[in-house]
C-alpha cells in the first residue's frame, strides 16, 4: 500500500500565489536550465541549493522577463522556508519595485513582515493584495483575505501594548523606527542605534524589546551598568522577557572578558517550531493553474511534499482503517457518532491502471472524514480489477480522491484512463492515520 504524508492544518503559511503571465523577453537557452533547475530543487525542499541557483541567475537574465520574476520569486520564497524573513522581504520588495501590480508579491512581502513582527507593515502589504485580487473568486484570493483577517487582529493586539490610545500611524512611525534601529545594529553602529532605542523607551509604551535592545546597544559599548538597568526596566515591563533575563546573566562574564562581544538577532515574536506551507503553481499561457506543489515544513524540518494532482477543489480528510476488529461507529478526532455513505473512490494502482469503486463508508460530518476499511476496499477493488486489468491485482495502490457520482458514467464512457479522471477528481485535504495505544506501565531504572 503506497501512501500519501499526513498533511497538517497549518497557522501561518508562506504560500506564493497565482501570477498572471506577462511580457516575456527571450531568454538563452543556457539560463532556461538553470532555472528550471533552480524550480526542481524548490520542489524538492532543497531551499538552500534553491538559493545558491538563483542568486546568480538574477544577474544574468533580463529584467523585464517572466523567467526573471519566477526566479525572484523562488529566491523569496526560499529564504522564507529557511526563516531568512528580512531576506525574503528584501526579495519580494525589489519584485514589487519592478511590478507593482501582482498580488503575490505584496502578499508574500506582507508576510514576510508578518514573521518578522512589522504588524503595520503587514497589514498594509496584504489590503495591497487584497485590492489587486478582490475581484477574483479563486481559493487564492480567499486566503489573502482570511490573512489580512489575521494581521489586523494582530496589529490590534500590538497597539494594546501601548499605554492610553494610539493611532494607526503613529504605531506604524515607531515600527520603522524600531527596523531602523535593529539595522542599525546589524551594521554595529552602536551610538546610532542607542540613541533610537532611548527616543522609543521614552515612549508611553509597554514593549520590553525597546529597553533589551538598548541594553544591547550599551553592552557592546562596554556601559555595562547602564546595560543592567536597561535589562532590568525591560523585566519590570515583562518578567518573562528572556532575552533580557539571559543577557543579565552574561554581564558579569562581559565585565571580565577582555573579548569583544558578538551579537545575534532572536525572533522573539515567532516560536521556532512554527508551521510553514509552500505552495507552488504552475500556469497555462492564459494564466490559469496547470498544477500545485504543496511542501510542508515545521521549524527546520520538512513534515511532507505532496502535488495536488485533481482539477477539482481538495474535499475530505482520509483515513484508510487496517484495523479489521474496529469499525469506528464513532469518530477518532471528535467521538462523535459516524454514518454510512457511499463515496466513489479514484485508486491508483501500480503500475499504470485506475479504479473507480464505488464504497459505502464511515463519515464523520463534523470532521469531514472518511474512514475507509482496508479489508473491504482490497476486497472491492480485486473485484473491480478481475474485470479491467486482472494482472493489476495485488498490486501497490493508491487512494488518490473522489469524484461526483453525477460524473462517474462520463469517466466509464471508454476505459478509465487516469489523465481522462483527472479533470473531475477532488483531492483529499488531508490524510491522516490513528494509531491504537497500549498500557503502559511506569518503572524506575536503579
Amino acid at each position: 500500500m503506497s501512501k500519501k504524508s499526513k498533511r497538517t492544518k497549518l497557522r501561518r503559511p508562506m504560500k506564493q500565489l497565482q501570477q498572471r503571465p506577462s511580457v516575456r523577453s527571450p531568454i538563452n537557452d543556457e539560463l532556461a536550465g538553470p532555472a528550471q533547475y533552480a524550480q526542481q530543487q524548490m520542489r524538492r525542499g532543497d531551499f538552500a541549493g534553491c538559493i545558491g541557483s538563483c542568486e546568480p541567475l538574477l544577474n544574468s537574465l533580463p529584467k523585464d522577463s517572466e523567467t526573471h520574476m519566477e526566479v525572484l520569486v523562488m529566491l523569496g520564497l526560499a529564504h522564507g522556508m529557511l526563516h531568512h524573513y528580512q531576506q525574503s522581504s528584501d526579495v519580494f520588495r525589489e519584485g514589487i519595485r519592478i511590478d507593482p501590480t501582482r498580488a503575490e508579491l505584496w502578499y508574500n512581502h506582507g508576510l514576510a513582515c508578518h514573521y518578522m513582527g512589522r504588524h503595520a507593515e503587514a497589514v498594509r502589504d496584504l489590503e495591497r493584495a487584497f485590492e489587486l485580487s478582490k475581484n477574483e473568486k479563486s481559493d487564492i484570493a480567499r486566503k489573502i483575505a482570511a490573512q489580512l483577517e489575521v494581521a489586523r487582529q494582530e496589529l490590534q493586539e500590538a497597539m494594546d501594548a501601548y499605554e492610553g490610545n494610539i493611532t494607526v500611524e503613529k504605531y506604524t512611525e515607531r515600527e520603522e523606527r524600531f527596523a531602523q534601529a535593529l539595522s542599525l545594529m546589524k551594521q554595529q553602529k552602536w551610538p546610532e542605534a542607542e540613541l533610537l532605542f532611548r527616543q522609543l523607551g521614552e515612549t508611553e509604551s509597554n514593549v520590553p524589546s525597546y529597553w533589551g535592545n538598548l541594553g544591547v546597544s550599551l553592552m557592546m559599548q562596554d556601559r555595562y551598568d547602564e546595560a543592567e538597568e536597561a535589562f532590568k526596566q525591560a523585566l519590570v515591563i515583562d518578567p518573562d522577557y528572556l532575552i533580557a533575563r539571559n543577557n543579565l546573566k552574561k554581564l558579569p562574564k562581559a565585565r571580565r572578558s577582555k573579548e569583544p562581544l558578538a551579537m545575534r538577532i532572536i525572533n522573539q515574536s515567532r516560536e521556532e517550531d512554527v508551521e510553514q506551507s509552500l505552495a507552488l503553481y504552475e500556469h497555462d499561457d492564459e494564466g490559469d493553474i496547470t498544477d500545485c506543489t504543496v511542501i510542508e515544513k515545521v521549524g527546520h524540518t520538512m513534515t511532507g511534499t505532496w502535488r495536488q494532482i485533481g482539477k477539482q477543489p481538495p474535499r475530505y480528510r482520509l483515513f484508510l482503517n487496517r484495523y479489521q476488529d474496529t469499525r469506528f461507529t464513532t469518530c477518532p478526532r471528535c467521538n462523535i457518532k459516524t454514518h454510512l455513505r457511499t463515496f466513489t473512490l479514484v485508486i491508483h494502482v501500480n503500475p499504470a491502471s485506475t479504479a473507480i469503486v464505488d464504497k459505502t463508508c464511515r463519515f464523520c460530518d463534523t470532521c469531514s472524514l472518511l474512514i475507509v476499511h482496508k479489508d473491504e476496499l482490497e476486497e472491492r477493488l480485486a473485484t473491480t480489477l478481475m474485470k479491467s486489468d486482472p494482472e493489476a491485482i495485488g498490486n501497490d495502490y493508491l487512494i488518490v480522491g473522489t469524484v461526483d457520482r453525477a460524473q462517474l458514467n462520463r469517466a466509464r464512457q471508454k476505459p478509465a484512463s487516469f489523465d481522462h479522471v483527472v479533470k473531475c477528481l477532488h483531492d483529499f485535504k488531508e490524510v491522516v492515520k490513528f494509531e491504537r495505544v497500549s498500557e503502559e506501565v511506569d518503572s524506575e531504572h536503579l
